[in-house]
């Protein structure tokens, strides 16, 4: 290390390289290992809380008595410690039984709570601590440690997109320690030879276990979560009888299970993301040709046509393939978004499927399906959703409760226009969430100038004593014949089926036809809990039911009182409006000892000052404008990229690397470029790109993904790099005169990302995305007007 203990040399530049590809691969690891442990709410709430270590290890290193002096052995010690608390916090975790859906059954889940946010929490805490400590020693050459903490973490976008279907979730913890080891290892290459030595042992074992990890410590899946016959899906996934083959990715995790019916048929599932979702694996007993038509609800809208071209947005294990396959369609399209399942579907479990997807009739696309059909030029005679039940989202960290731009006025009017005539979009949801799409139709409907909807929609329901958690709604522009209203009747009555509106029927349900011709269908009387309102690509919010002022403490009440019931409530209850309410409740909670502790304690010190409460809002806003406007363009450029995967490495990874990118080239003109000017150009650059995205979108979606990802990625290159710009130019300014306050504002910074992701979430939800990337750069301009902290 150099002997002024200021400059940073390429070691340290290289250990937090390492250290930042290590912090984001072990986000997204959790983000996978919590939705498969838990559930996809519960996920997004620890996650969130946890992702506060990174923002309170800076506020803990500011509380030192001379919080501006760090030395190198502690730089040593604090990465040392790094990739042990990777391991150590994943260890614990999975050894506490804990049942967020039990809190209000078991008395002793009140202790579980605490101990499972501070296990997930414990290596944000420590990683964040040798970030801060970097940042507080070295903050001369800010730009440059900047540089290498944002690149880094856009590498560990890529390299997790790699690494989960290799090792799995628990392997890319052990992988992501032993990333962190190599960082431990460069920043204590000047440091005496013993600490090099743990270090390297640290890597050795660390990337040997990653390989193991999997096998040695599996993932402990919820007790609460069991299947339909009430057997705990833990032991189904760990029993060798049942279980056939798992497979990790960035979506998901898959789980293939075998069991017999009670005629001893053999049958397997896809278990997704630890049994929140299944898909049935199609299994013809003989060839299709021998098999002969069906007479489920379904299958009555495939024969509707002779030799029809038929559309499977979500195909899943190709039980609808087959279904339209031996019904008489022409050709079938199935479009799947989960490489993992078609890898199952069409090659691993080729032989139990019948080789289905080998059939000349068959086109298969692992692809995100919206995407799929804006690009297509094809069109169909029908257009089949089936049960494409979406309770995750984009697994980009934050980014959760369920987006799905499947079911918006724009998903339907796409819909519409790839639909030949006469041709049928059929959906099959929950019940309770059939008004929504009748209201969707008709609004859709209404836009193309079809006032009188009465004969174009159809609904039904599988009987149950409550809402139904099978329900089918069909929707055709030129209308439903009587004929066809006569058969379908017929057809559900030999399936035992409920109808809830059919055209002509007597046996409708009220609320249904009103909803068709009210004037105002958001004030029509419906039985249940739900949103009357369309979801736009704006506010793609579909699966909510409940308005978020209108959650109450009942509701509150119910999210931790499901128990082996937390599958259902995710459909019947508002579980995830509610924990967004807890998870704001906890992050005022933090937010308060983030902030108002470390203000008190620098009174006591009697520390100057002056533009504390500037220095506050600086990085604070600075955090909420970055994360913000992030979520907004990733939204953006969702339906232009297509596969998840290929959005969170192209967007995020691209964003971050071009913001390192700006931060580096910063440093080159340190004095001279002042944090209001970058602050005020990454606002208006998210502004011109919020509202450029939607023309480069229709003039380039039909380009190949090649040309689109590289499209995307010089696309948000400007907004990225300006973004970049003003982080490190306000440490330089506050290095020169409050150099104490350099952890602090780190701490600051990173809590306010974490509030960011959920504000974007929150407003999402209430205005739309627009209305996000606007409030980005309002934040952006709030951070102009406070301007530089140096005078």
């Amino acid at each position: 290390m150099n002997p002024d203990g200021r400059r940073n040399d390429k070691t340290t530049l290289s250990g937090l390289f390492f250290l930042s590809i290590s912090v984001l691969a072990l986000e997204i690891a959790w983000t996978r290992i919590l939705s498969v442990t838990l559930w996809y709410h519960f996920a997004f709430m620890v996650l969130s809380t946890a992702l506060f270590g990174l923002g309170f290890a800076g506020v803990v290193l500011s509380l030192r008595r001379q919080a501006e002096r760090v030395s190198p052995k502690l730089i040593t010690w604090l990465a040392l410690a790094t990739p042990v608390s990777y391991v150590l916090g994943y260890i614990l975790f999975d050894l506490i039984p804990y049942e967020p859906f039990s809190l209000g059954k078991d008395a002793m889940q009140w202790l579980y709570l605490p101990l499972s946010y501070l296990s997930v929490t414990l290596p944000f805490f420590f990683s964040g601590l040798t970030v801060a400590a970097l940042l507080t020693r070295y903050a001369a050459n800010v730009h440059k440690l900047y540089f290498f903490d944002l690149a880094g973490a856009g590498f560990g976008c890529i390299l997790v997109v790699l690494a989960l279907p290799l090792l799995g979730g628990p392997g890319t913890i052990f992988a992501s320690a032993a990333l962190a080891s190599i960082a431990a290892l460069l920043l204590s290459w000047n440091m005496r030879s013993r600490y090099k030595v743990l270090a390297m042992g640290l890597f050795v074992v660390l990337a040997a276990s990653s390989l193991f990890a999997e096998n040695i410590l599996p993932v402990r899946i919820s007790s609460n979560k069991v299947t339909g016959g009430g057997m705990p899906v833990q032991k189904l996934i760990r029993d060798k009888r049942f279980h056939r083959y798992s497979a990790w990715n960035t979506l998901s995790r898959i789980d293939v299970i075998e069991f017999r019916d009670q005629w001893r048929r053999v049958h397997r599932s896809i278990l997704i993301d630890g049994g929140t979702a299944v898909t049935r694996l199609a299994h013809p007993t003989a060839p299709i040709a021998d098999l002969g038509p069906t007479g489920d609800d379904e299958s009555f809208f495939v024969k509707l046509k002779k030799n029809p071209k038929v559309l499977i947005v979500g195909s899943g294990g190709g039980r609808e393939v087959l279904l339209a396959l031996r019904n008489g369609a022409e050709s079938v399209t199935a479009v799947e978004i989960n490489p993992a399942i078609n890898h199952v579907v069409m090659d691993k479990m080729s032989d139990f499927t019948g080789r289905l997807y080998d059939d000349p009739r068959v086109h298969a696309y692992t692809d995100e399906a919206r995407s799929f059909i804006e690009r297509t030029r094809k069109k169909f005679d029908l257009i089949q959703c089936p049960h494409t039940i979406s309770n995750a989202a984009m697994a980009s960290g934050s980014l959760s409760l369920a987006e799905n731009y499947l079911l918006t006025v724009e998903a339907f009017n796409s819909y519409l226009d790839h639909l030949k005539p006469g041709g049928i979009l059929l959906i099959t949801r929950p019940e309770a969430q059939i008004p929504r799409l009748f209201v969707t139709a008709r609004s859709v409907l209404g836009r193309i100038g079809i006032k009188n909807c009465r004969d174009k929609v159809m609904a039904w329901r599988r009987p149950a004593r409550h809402t139904s958690f099978y329900a089918g709604f069909a929707m055709c522009k030129d209308g439903f014949s009587s004929g066809m209203s006569r058969d379908f009747l017929e057809v559900l009555a030999r399936q035992g089926m409920e109808p809830l509106y059919v055209p002509g029927s007597g046996k409708n349900k009220s609320y249904y036809r009103k909803l068709l011709t009210a004037n105002d269908p958001t004030k029509v009387k419906v039985p249940f809990k739900v949103l009357l309102s369309p979801a736009t690509d704006d506010k793609p919010f579909f699966n909510r039911r409940t308005a978020l002022g209108d959650i109450g403490l009942k509701d509150l009440s119910l999210l931790f009182s499901q128990g082996h019931g937390g599958r259902m409530a995710l459909e019947d209850a508002p579980i995830a409006e509610a924990s967004l309410v807890v998870l704001l409740l906890e992050t005022t909670a933090i937010g308060l000892l983030l902030i108002l502790l470390p203000l008190a304690v620098f009174r006591r010190r009697a520390m100057d000052g002056k533009r504390r409460l500037k220095t506050l809002a600086a990085f604070a806003g600075l955090g909420l404008a970055y994360m913000v406007v992030e979520v907004g363009l990733i939204q953006r450029l969702t339906l232009f990229l297509g596969e998840p995967m290929v959005v969170f490495a192209a967007v995020l990874g691209g964003l971050l690397i071009s913001s390192g990118i700006g931060s580096f080239v910063s440093g080159n003109y340190s004095g001279r470029l002042k944090a209001r000017w970058t602050a005020a150009a990454a606002g208006s650059m998210a502004l011109v790109t919020a509202f450029s995205a939607p023309y480069l979108v229709n003039a380039t979606l039909a380009l190949p993904e090649i040309a689109r990802i590289m499209i995307a990625i010089a696309f948000i290159f400007p907004v990225g790099f300006f973004m970049g710009m003003t982080f490190p130019i306000l440490i330089s300014n506050i290095e020169k005169s409050y150099p104490e306050r350099v952890p602090w504002a780190y701490g600051m910074n990173g809590f306010a990302s974490v509030v960011g992701s959920e504000s974007a979430v929150l407003l999402g939800m209430l205005w739309g995305y627009t209305a996000v990337l606007l409030c980005g750069v309002a934040a952006y301009f709030l951070v102009a007007l406070i301007g530089d902290l140096d005078r």
